[in-house]
């Protein structure tokens, strides 16, 4: 799944460089699709994720005067969570990699639950390739 981000204006710092903090938000941005098949609502106020590990690694500086591409994909999918990797890309080069663990999770009996087959089909177009 790839989106594209512009940076804001809240995000650039006094150089014009992207602060560290607006990485991890654009790549909650790119999981939103994910988010989706682990919620009924629109609002997404019943979803059933919760984020186990998060890594980010910046490799390049981030210029605020320029689209950052976000690239996210499902690198594997254990029996309650999602390995999900990230990348964001800004003039061709990669600037900033992600990696997290996502578990599937029920909030009213406070455990892990299984993903089914059928969501884990549903999931195969963000497989990574």
């Amino acid at each position: 799944m790839r989106i594209s981000i512009s940076p804001r204006f809240s995000e650039v710092d006094v150089l014009g460089h992207v602060t560290n903090s607006a990485v991890p938000v654009w790549f909650e941005e790119g999981r939103l699709s994910i988010f989706r098949y682990f919620s009924s609502t629109e609002n997404m106020s019943d979803l059933s994720l919760i984020l186990r590990r998060y890594e980010i690694d910046f490799l390049r500086q981030i210029r605020a005067s320029h689209e950052v591409i976000i690239d996210t994909e499902i690198d594997k999918i254990g029996k309650t969570s999602i390995a999900i990797v990230q990348k964001a890309s800004q003039l061709g080069e990669i600037i900033a990699t992600g990696a997290c663990t996502m578990v599937h999770f029920d909030f009213s009996n406070n455990v892990t639950r299984e993903i089914s087959k059928a969501k884990k089909l549903q999931l195969s177009p963000f497989f990574k390739k």
